[in-house]
């Protein structure tokens, strides 16, 4: 055998006892075939080079692997590329692996790897792709070197310290990804130098100061995040300029103020728009229009518009946005009438925020166009007069919210043809009339918020028996009367339930006990009457309870003290009576009130209450009625008597005296 087959040999059986140590420390059903029944060139994810049939890759990525990465790795000494990726890898990354000179490719995403990045990994100068991110990794981040390096990606994990100016010495990197960390200070101005860099995602850390005027040397950017960070500082002028390539802008979340620059609009391929959440201030340039690749534009949460007309004269021109996605412009200052051509955005549009600002005048028939909407939000504005009939055309819609306005008129009957609606928000309008039956289409309906309008009638029991899904139905500050539905239990995943300042009358629904997820239930404010039933004792996750300022009388449940989760009982102002229980919520003073019930007694000293020593009152608390005692007494009277002739008898006739009359005893 000559010499370069032996070597070869004795490497081939390196490679095999490396790979067979790299098992022993893996744990999962994924490497089966790595046995003695085949040849180590032929196990599941190993490559070997052609010529030596030595270990050249290693790709062992989604096997559901766990366990630990053996330092015996170092001794697949012709390994070029590693991928053990979505696996559940836990420990340390070995530093063996700064033994590997050859290796172009490292990705150990998505694991639960920790501790530091070894620094050893700057002896791989050939390395290209590491790829090291959704880990549990720590540390700083200790690269100095590296001019092969293409893509580097460390984000989601718990790095700390600065980002490296080092980092600028990694002349040939086109993506660069360390969002999601706890890295702080500036952005090193010598980021700027990576010239080829398309990608640069540091968005969700704790980075501060402006951005360093070098960035805009990258015209090559394609994707630039470095949204919720602690930046701060106006735009360049020539933004739009500076990056002729970019698709993606995020720079939501941070502390920028100042105006959007006008040169924005000649990124032609821009596509995704974000600057939600800063301080920028003036006029949304008129002619983002030009931006005709747009999918999503947030500049939510900013200061933008000055409240007049004029301040949405930027809409008109996104109608020739034809791939416009997400249109999120809600709580800026932006005022003036909602232009027509709203009808025309684009047909693809399926998000539109307009909230919290200062939009006034009707909302335009047209809105129906926008027949892929699934979420619909201009509330907290001053829009006024009805809601356009054509809103029935919005099939698809899952959240309506026209809440904190000034509408007014009946509440569309055609809005039952939301078939898919989840929330539905219209408080805090000058709705009148009744609730329409047609609402009961919208069988789905998790959030329903009517409060703080004129609605008024009965409201029918099979309209509340449709909405079996609801979490929350708030109907408070209205003029609601009758009785209120016993269909209310058919709700079983109710959580919270506000009808308070109504005019509801009648006995409390019994059903309360059957919805079993209930937290909070405020019906204070009307004139219901009968006695606080006792199925409210079942509900075990009962936070706050407000009955007060009803007409309901009898004595206070005992049940009620021995809910857990109960810190806020309100019961004042009703004509309750009896003994007040002392334990659970009615221990601390500052979770109940019970003022304006003038025949209740006892409870704990701090209420200063009169003592229940009354017979009638001891009788209540152990659920015996006044006219049960009177019955009692009243039956056991003739015995009673009998008892006490027998015994005024046999007293006398043992102490030998007769009984004389009254009479007799005078002469």
């Amino acid at each position: 055998m000559s010499f370069t087959l032996a070597m070869a040999a004795l490497g081939n059986e390196t490679d095999r006892l490396a790979l067979l140590a790299l098992k022993d420390e893996l744990v999962g059903g994924g490497l089966l075939s790595w046995n003695a029944s085949l040849h180590f060139c032929e196990w599941q994810g190993v490559r070997c080079g052609g010529q030596h049939q030595r270990v050249i890759g290693l790709s062992l990525a989604g096997m559901k692997l766990g366990g630990s990465i053996s330092p015996s790795i170092r001794n697949l000494s012709f390994l070029r590329e590693v991928n053990f990726s979505n696996n559940c890898l836990k420990g340390n990354i070995p530093r063996a692996f700064g033994h590997l000179k050859r290796l172009r490719s490292l990705n150990l995403s998505y694991n639960n790897l920790q501790g530091n990045i070894p620094v050893d990994l700057n002896n791989c100068s050939n390395l290209q792709f590491l790829m090291l991110n959704d880990n549990s990794l720590s540390g700083k981040i200790p690269f100095q070197s590296g001019e092969n390096m293409i893509k580097l990606s460390l984000a989601s994990n718990d790095f700390v310290g600065g980002i490296p100016s080092s980092l600028g010495n990694l002349s040939s990197l086109d993506y660069l990804q360390l969002g999601d960390n706890h890295l702080e200070g500036d952005i090193p101005f010598d980021i700027g130098r990576l010239y080829n860099l398309k990608i640069l995602v540091l968005r969700q850390n704790n980075l501060s100061g402006t951005i360093p005027s070098s960035i805009y040397n990258l015209s090559a950017m394609r994707y630039l995040a470095i949204g919720s960070n602690k930046l701060h500082g106006s735009l360049e002028s020539h933004l739009g300029f500076a990056f002729p390539e970019l698709e993606i802008l995020h720079f939501g979340d941070n502390q920028f103020s100042g105006r959007i620059p006008a040169s924005v609009t000649n990124i032609s391929g821009l596509k995704d728009f974000d600057i939600y959440s800063n301080a920028f201030s003036g006029l949304v340039p008129e002619n983002m229009g030009k931006l005709q690749n747009l999918v999503f534009f947030y500049i939510d949460y900013n200061h933008l518009g000055i409240r007049k007309g004029g301040d949405l004269d930027f809409l008109p021109s996104l109608t020739n946005c034809s791939r416009l996605n997400d249109l999120d412009i809600h709580h800026n200052r932006l005022g003036g009438v909602l232009p027509n051509s709203i009808a025309n955005l684009s047909a693809q549009l399926e998000h539109l925020f307009m909230g919290g600002n200062q939009i006034s005048g009707s909302i335009p028939q047209g809105i129906g166009n926008l027949v892929k909407l699934k979420n619909l939000h201009i509330g907290e504005n001053l829009f006024t007069g009805e809601v356009p009939t054509s809103i029935g055309k919005l099939r698809n819609i899952g959240r309506f919210d026209l809440s904190l306005n000034r509408l007014s008129g009946e509440i569309p009957s055609c809005i039952g043809n939301l078939s898919r609606l989840l929330y539905l928000y219209l408080n805090g309008n000058n709705f009148e009339g009744r609730i329409p039956l047609t609402l009961g289409k919208c069988k789905d309906m998790q959030m329903m918020d009517l409060s703080q309008n004129k609605l008024g009638g009965t409201i029918p029991n099979q309209l509340i028996a449709a909405f079996q899904s609801l979490i929350t139905l708030n109907l408070s500050h209205n003029a609601f009367n009758g009785s209120f539905p016993s269909a209310i239990s058919n709700s079983k995943n109710l959580v919270e339930l506000y009808v308070d300042n109504n005019d509801f009358s009648g006995e409390l629904p019994g059903g309360f006990g059957e919805i079993s997820e209930l937290r909070i239930l405020h019906m204070q404010g009307n004139y219901f009457d009968g006695s606080i039933p006792q199925a409210l004792g079942i509900l075990r996750g009962l936070e706050s309870l407000d009955l007060s300022g009803n007409n309901l009388t009898g004595t206070i449940p005992l049940e009620l003290q021995t809910l857990p989760f109960l810190v806020s009982l309100n019961l004042s102002f009703n004509q309750l009576e009896g003994e007040v229980p002392e334990e659970g919520v009615f221990n601390n003073t500052n979770q109940f009130s019970l003022v304006g019930n003038k025949d209740l007694c006892g409870g704990i000293p701090e209420i200063e209450l009169p003592k229940c020593f009354n017979q009638a009152a001891k009788a209540k608390r152990n659920g015996l009625s006044t006219k049960s005692i009177i019955i009692i007494v009243i039956s056991l009277s003739p015995a009673l008597v009998s008892v006490a002739f027998i015994a005024i008898l046999c007293w006398r006739k043992l102490s030998g005296k007769e009984m004389i009359p009254l009479a007799l005893r005078q002469v």
